[in-house]
């Protein structure tokens, strides 16, 4: 009878809430509430598990550890300092912060404000190590890229020979890469040069020395050789493994799962009790204390009812997530995530001036796929306010039919729109 009661509010609303009037229960309504709970949750968890980021060592918050300093060894002759002078400076969009995109504030240098510098006096050779790079998965199922910035101030001269060495447990097991042909171009060598070299058991130009593998990287080196003695200075100005994508669902399905759990039981709960306390308060206003004729519980489990035209919501909302292909958010994308109004994840189009060009292709490609996603639930969103506030017109009648449907339309129409405001500002989504 119940369950009845529920689906008439799609098919016969100006019947049920008369019945509902007339004997409150309140089983229904904290029904409509565990079904639209568990929806929403379910569109977040199918929206979630085809959203991936990409994972950095460092995390992308610490991206600028490897180039510190204090984290690299040398032989005796090579001095390793912080350049605060000259680094590079990349700044992204942090949704987190909370801030508008036209704010400073709210931007991120991801490489930090210093660069890895190298000096060498009277030397045709150049080597430093990155002693811990904490075991590092480069496997098919790990980090597949390795992206490092060089600049080489002096000599004016491409070197000789430019050698990569990843180890893997001990000195005498690792992958070499040779990068002399990526450094051979003597009038670049004073301008950043990035570079990002293929990874794992598949990526060409890497020799295997001894019994190295590709799950368990734990220190780097770089050797530079130049044909004669002279002074050298080399920087690095970012440094750090990607290429993993990750779903949140994958490395933080509880966290997951608790957020939402929180965000729509209090976006349900508020739109409940404050829409019906709106309500209230009109009728009030319009018939005066002493013909006072609506009563709190028939009203607030009328309201709960009328909360199943968002169970449909979140139903369309799940099918919504059908239409999305598996989205793959870059590092420097990533940060920058943030969720509409309707719950729909996106990057805000106003922060892709810091982006360079290649992540804003992507940004791109990414708005165009997700494209029949976003309006089907921006549409969907608005119409279910619309049709919640028709609903609530047939609840006012059940409850105080003497006031005319024109003044029905108006407290509805005002009420809802005053709640989806609370909401924006309360929970950041209606």
């Amino acid at each position: 009878m119940i369950i009845d009661d529920i689906l008439k509010v799609i098919y016969a609303p100006h019947k049920v809430f008369k019945d509902i009037v007339a004997n409150p229960k309140y089983l229904g309504a904290l029904i409509v509430l565990l079904l639209f709970i568990g929806l929403e949750v379910g569109y977040e968890y199918s929206q979630f598990s085809k959203t991936y980021t990409e994972q950095t060592t460092p995390s992308i918050d610490s991206l600028n550890v490897f180039t510190n300093s204090t984290v690299w060894s040398s032989s005796p002759n090579v001095k390793l300092t912080d350049n605060f002078a000259d680094y590079i400076n990349y700044s992204v969009y942090v949704a987190g912060f909370g801030l508008p995109t036209t704010d400073s504030n709210a931007y991120y240098s991801l490489f930090g404000n210093s660069s890895l510098q190298m000096d060498a006096n009277n030397t045709n050779s150049i080597s430093a190590a990155l002693t811990n790079t904490t075991n590092i998965n480069c496997s098919p199922s790990g980090f597949e890229n390795l992206s490092i910035s060089l600049k080489q101030m002096q000599p004016q001269i491409a070197p000789q020979n430019a050698t990569l060495k990843l180890f893997s447990l001990s000195d005498t097991d690792y992958y070499q890469y040779d990068l002399t042909p990526q450094l051979s171009n003597a009038s670049t060598l004073t301008q950043w040069n990035n570079l990002t070299l293929t990874l794992g058991p598949n990526a060409a130009g890497w020799t295997s020395i001894g019994n190295p593998t590709w799950s368990n990287v734990t220190s780097l080196e770089l050797d530079f050789t130049y044909p004669a003695a002279s002074n050298i200075t080399i920087q690095i100005g970012a440094l750090f493994f990607h290429g993993q994508y990750l779903t949140p669902v994958q490395f933080n399905a509880t966290g997951v799962a608790l957020q939402f759990l929180l965000l729509f039981s209090l976006q349900f709960l508020i739109t409940w009790f404050l829409l019906a306390a709106l309500i209230y308060l009109f009728c009030r206003l319009l018939k005066g204390t002493s013909t006072l004729t609506v009563t709190w519980k028939p009203l607030f489990v009328a309201i709960g009812f009328a909360m199943f035209i968002m169970v449909i919501r979140a139903l369309v909302s799940v099918a919504a997530t059908f239409t999305m292909p598996n989205i793959y958010y870059p590092y420097d994308l990533s940060l920058g995530i943030r969720f509409d109004p309707f719950a729909a994840l996106y990057y805000p189009m106003e922060a892709i001036r810091t982006l360079p060009a290649s992540s804003a292709v992507i940004f791109n490609n990414i708005n165009a796929s997700t494209e029949a996603f976003r309006t089907i639930i921006t549409v969907m969103s608005v119409a279910s306010y619309v049709w919640l506030a028709a609903v609530t017109t047939w609840v006012i009648g059940a409850l105080q039919p003497e006031i005319s449907m024109m003044k029905r339309i108006a407290i509805s129409a005002a009420s809802v729109i005053i709640v989806s405001v609370v909401l924006i500002f309360l929970v950041g989504t209606v």
